[in-house]
């Protein structure tokens, strides 16, 4: 068809939409596939009428700077069961009726069928005659416009069949306001409300004014009923270009799932080359669907990807798969680290690890049934068939430093009064060859726990119960093929409180039993320290209080709530040598805030630290009286000792240097550390957290923690964070095993530049090595039936003890992601995940 000029509303251009049309263009012919939306056009893609329902406004905040105003419904709210008893009404100017033949309705024709319409110049009514007289059906010529609720069909004539319920429109132009879509056709047939059959057809979401996408078609398909539509010898344009050619085209016309193939992926990497992958979408049933999706790296090879989740009546999961067959860079890797590692041992399992074969292989299960509503069961299963895959296919730096996956398995029963849960745990320990040497886990084969409250006994009393039997399993060390210490360990710890209190105040001394049993299988290495059968008995008394004072007051005309939230917690628990006991699951995670309140300072249950120490800490909050939202809260809190800390995880016997490793600042010292917690609500938009732990002995602060965030609306946020750690606990030396020092900035961003145009970033920086850990930069485009994402990225590898003496290395990638929205996207799935890292960021994907 000629495209004629339409009497559109053209929204007037600014100085900032010639600017934005200029780099438009620019990065059109930097990158040829880019699909960023036109500027105001004043002519359609094929129109022949003004598209009179599209309201325009330039300082509107929709993407489209307008919106479509649909007709007026004649019955808006009623069902079609209601609305098939209403007659057919048909109003003109002027008409010729004959009661036993054709009505002729010149001028202003209005028909109503339920809340379906048609307006036309001219109508001829034809009728049966050889049945009851009824209306067989009509012919409209003359600006013929058919509506239906989220839908529109204008064109210069139409044939409407009453009995089959069926419409003809020729030359037409459609909007289908629910997908916000448009586009016009040779002719279109309406089936019954459901099946849109299009002749030489186009379809687009972009605007009125806009043809920055749209499709071409010989025949299109549009089914209500499945919610997808079909096309048939298609072509994609691009600003009127010609970019893509599909025989076949499956697309949604709403949000239900259906089989079909998914727009490709692509970016590139240093690590992978570039990256192509095709997925496929397969719809099994309303509860089962999967994603395959071969993916094609240049220097690798082809990888299959598939991902399986289902959802029953009362099960729900998901498995995902990969495998490369024959990866060719790991294969050159293995041979050369085979032969050149003058810094590891033969035996060690980091070179063991690389004595499979090429294949790359990736598995994990997630499933939970909920039996009924006391009895529920959670599965999680994870492997890799070789230890440095996430090196390889990490896209982050957490990802890629990933070194342990959890394997387990959690049968939980709930009652009123009880809780039980039976576990298998176990991790797949992976040795990158780059990385250091990593300890395995202990086996949980099994863990049942139980737990037990009543709250309810006479005297105000509550009695709780914690237990636990766990038996630890071990693989031997597959540097020595020494056996470990594994065995059986159960726990009881009854409780007795007695809590009092009223508004204002409370009190809660508590009193419990902890007991603590072995039955081990001794290790070489620990038949001289540790007893074959040990336990342990201990008592804990500890006493909880507080008070609470509140006071009005106005700021700035706001009414607000003031608390002053004083409280003092005091622990005693009497030493006992616990050395002989075995370290199965435990640690020392540190001081800091957490600690004020525990009843013991290590995590599992192999070690109760000794205590005679009470806590003072004091909270002070600000809510605004009107919405209850708390504006300001701040925290502080210290130990004072009575005696020194003994217990250790480690042997003072055998190591010398054990108290100084656990307690660098000392285990003699009468006070702990100060500790002040601090969040900030104060001005809309902004927040503030922050903690610090202050050295009273040193005089120096041992731990900072400092997090802004701005946020005015969803698609702004700024970010800045600093942490700082004197002796980082979770990361020492892999040489000397002592503590690093951490000292970091974390900035990221998302903000807009104009209306369409957003900045994003992010920057993880090591002020204590003075380099980079991980750099995102990124840009986006997201207009009103278009969207592009190009982002940078840029992380320090996690290991590298392969070369002591050089600058750690980076990897780096590129991904690049198109939406055509109300069809699908083309790019790199990894853009969402890797873009989550910036907190508050927020896609706009479905945006108009």
């Amino acid at each position: 068809m000629d495209t004629v000029e339409a009497d559109l509303c053209v929204c007037p251009l600014s100085a900032i939409n010639a600017v934005r049309h200029i780099l438009n263009r620019f990065i059109n012919l930097v990158i040829s596939l880019v699909c960023l939306p036109s500027l105001v056009y004043a002519n359609d893609i094929g129109n022949t009428n003004p598209f009179d329902d599209w309201v325009c406004n330039e300082q509107s905040q929709t993407l489209c700077h307008g919106y479509y105003l649909q007709e007026p419904l004649p019955f808006p709210g009623q069902t079609d069961q209601y609305l098939k008893t209403l007659p057919i009404t048909i109003t003109s100017d002027q008409g010729e009726f004959r009661p036993d033949g054709n009505s002729t309705l010149t001028g202003h024709v209005h028909l109503i069928e339920g809340n379906r319409q048609l307006f036309a110049n001219h109508a001829t009514i034809h009728r049966d005659p050889k049945k009851t007289q009824a209306i067989d059906f009509i012919q409209a010529d003359g600006h013929v416009k058919i509506t239906e609720p989220d839908m529109r069909v204008d064109g210069t004539s139409a044939a409407v069949l009453v009995e089959k319920n069926t419409q003809v429109i020729q030359d037409a132009t459609y909007r289908l306001y629910d997908r916000h879509s448009r586009g016009t056709a040779n002719s279109i047939t309406i089936y019954d409300k459901k099946k849109m059959v299009l002749k030489k057809a186009s379809y687009t979401t972009c605007a009125p004014f806009q043809k920055t996408w749209f499709l071409k078609a010989e025949n299109v398909d549009l089914n209500k009923k499945t919610g997808r539509g079909r096309a048939y010898h298609t072509r994609l344009y691009v600003y009127d270009v010609p970019i893509f050619y599909f025989p076949y085209l499956d697309f949604p016309i709403d949000n239900r799932r259906q089989t079909g193939f998914l727009f490709p992926s692509y970016g590139s990497s240093n690590r992978s080359g570039i990256e192509i992958g095709a997925p496929f979408y397969w719809n099994i049933a309303p509860n089962y669907d999967a994603t395959l999706t071969p993916t094609l790296y240049s220097e690798r090879g082809l990888e299959f990807k598939g991902q399986f989740r289902y959802l029953l009546a009362n099960s729900e999961g998901e498995f995902d798969a990969a495998i490369l067959p024959n990866d060719r860079k790991y294969r050159t890797f293995k041979t050369q680290s085979l032969a050149n590692h003058p810094n590891i041992p033969n035996n060690d399992p980091r070179i063991t690890a690389l004595n499979t074969n090429n294949n790359r292989e990736f598995l994990r299960a997630k499933h939970t049934t909920r039996f009924n509503e006391h009895l529920t069961t959670n599965l999680l299963y994870q492997m890799v068939e070789d230890d440095n895959y996430f090196m390889d296919f990490g896209n982050t730096l957490g990802t890629a430093s990933t070194t342990q996956l959890l394997q387990q398995g959690d049968l939980l029963f709930q009652a009123e009064n009880w809780t039980i849960q039976t576990r298998l745990q176990q991790y797949q320990t992976l040795h990158p060859f780059s990385g250091p040497v990593i300890t395995d886990v202990y086996k949980r084969l099994p863990q049942i726990s139980l737990q037990n409250s009543y709250l309810d006994l006479p005297c105000g009393l509550e009695w709780t119960t914690q237990g636990e039997f766990s038996h630890f399993d071990h693989k031997k060390d597959p540097m020595t093929n020494t056996a470990f210490t594994v065995g059986d360990r159960f726990q009881l710890r009854p409780g007795l409180s007695l809590p009092i209190g009223a508004p204002g105040w409370f009190v809660k001394p508590r009193i419990q039993a902890d007991f603590l049993g072995y039955s081990l299988t001794r290790g070489p290495n620990d038949r001289a320290t540790l007893l074959a059968n040990t336990n342990r008995l201990l008592p804990i008394f500890d006493f909880d209080s507080g008070l609470i004072f509140e006071r009005e007051f106005s700021l700035q005309k706001e009414p607000y709530i003031q608390t002053l939230e004083p409280r003092a917690y005091y622990l005693y628990v009497p030493y006992r040598n616990q050395n002989a006991l075995p370290i199965f699951d435990t640690s020392y995670p540190g001081f800091d805030y957490n600690q004020l309140y525990r009843e013991n300072r290590f995590t599992g249950l192999d070690r109760l630290g000794d205590a005679n120490q009470v806590t003072l800490g004091v909270t002070s909050r600000f809510i605004a009286e009107g919405t209850g939202r708390e504006r300001l809260s701040l925290t502080a809190g210290q130990i004072f000792y009575f005696k020194n800390r003994q217990v250790t995880i480690c042997n003072p016997q055998t190591n010398s240097m054990c108290l100084n490793q656990e307690y660098p600042n000392g285990h003699t010292r009468a006070q702990s550390s100060f500790i002040g917690l601090a969040r900030l609500n104060l001005i809309d938009h902004w927040s503030l957290s922050g903690n610090a732990e202050w050295d009273p002995y040193q005089k120096q602060m041992d731990k900072e923690a400092l997090g802004v965030q701005y946020q005015p609306d969803e698609r702004s946020v700024v970010n800045l964070g600093y942490q700082f750690l004197r002796r980082n606990l979770v990361d020492p030396n892999p040489i000397t095993g002592v503590a690093q020092r951490l000292d970091q900035t974390d900035t990221s961003i998302a903000w807009p530049l104009t209306q369409n145009w957003r900045v994003l970033g992010r920057w993880h920086y090591d002020l204590h090595n003075r380099r980079s850990n991980e750099t995102l930069m990124g840009i986006e485009h997201q207009g009103c039936c278009t969207a592009v994402r190009l982002v940078v990225s840029r992380f320090l590898e996690p290991f590298d003890n392969t070369r002591p003496n050089n600058p750690r290395r980076y990897a780096k990638a590129v991904f690049l992601q198109f939406v055509f929205k109300g069809l699908g996207g083309v790019g790199n799935s990894k853009v969402n995940s890797t873009l989550q890292r910036i907190p508050g960021y927020r896609w706009r994907d479905n945006e108009y």
